[in-house]
């Protein structure tokens, strides 16, 4: 999916159109990203795991439940966000609540597996809008990060002389307050965009994404012919 996305990031760019330049995404800049980026990716998915299912126990384990209904919390939490679990972990605890006071009657047992059910399809509608966040941000930094191996690979090879980099968002009502503040913002091609959030991976603020579903990209634009240009 990288390789697709990278492979897709040039042509998106108006200024490499006419060329008679072939982005290569066989280069050690595209290889050695796809490789960083996966091990990035599997070490983060690693550490939100264990966050997520922490942030679980230390809630759940102080409220004697037993080993099997752990169990049952921990199992569609499997996979979704330390934030998400929380969100999870609050809606068993209000159905809880609710059921109580709405059954007063009703087993505390009985009361607990209907709210296991209700909390495992809830986690199922996060689990879809976690995979769409993460195929989405993912297909993100790979286009961004093609377009940019492109532009550079065409300045190597004479086709492009020196060049700088412009924020650009989609222009929607979905643009967030830091994207907006980016926008039109032009930096030379080895500069980072200054903005603030939590970084995802190693040098993110070079390109796109600025955070989980952002939809923004980069135009680049030409300040300087190369000498000889093809």
């Amino acid at each position: 999916m990288w390789t697709q996305a990278i492979a897709a990031g040039p042509t998106g760019q108006p200024i490499l159109d006419g060329l008679a330049f072939e982005f290569d995404t066989q280069t050690p800049g595209v290889l050695d990203w796809i490789s960083e980026r996966g091990a990035e990716f599997v070490t983060r998915c690693t550490e939100e795991q264990k966050d997520a299912i922490a942030a679980l126990l230390e809630k759940k384990m102080r409220e004697s439940h037993t080993v099997d209904e752990l169990a049952r919390l921990i199992r569609p939490c499997i996979g979704l966000t330390e934030g998400d679990a929380r969100a999870n972990a609050r809606y068993y605890d209000n159905i809880v609540a609710t059921m109580r006071k709405e059954h007063p009657r009703m087993k505390i047992e009985s009361i607990r597996r209907k709210a296991l059910d209700a909390s495992q399809k809830y986690a199922e509608k996060q689990h879809r809008a976690r995979a769409f966040t993460v195929a989405q941000t993912e297909s993100a930094f790979a286009y961004n990060r093609g377009a940019d191996e492109g532009i550079r690979q065409a300045q190597g090879e004479g086709y492009l002389g020196t060049m700088v980099k412009r924020w650009s968002t989609s222009g929607d009502d979905s643009v967030c307050d830091i994207c907006n503040a980016l926008e039109g913002t032009e930096v030379d091609m080895d500069s980072d965009f200054d903005f603030k959030g939590k970084v995802l991976f190693a040098g993110q603020h070079m390109l796109p994404p600025a955070h989980p579903r952002c939809a923004c990209a980069i135009e680049y634009i030409e300040v300087a012919a190369p000498r000889g240009r093809k």
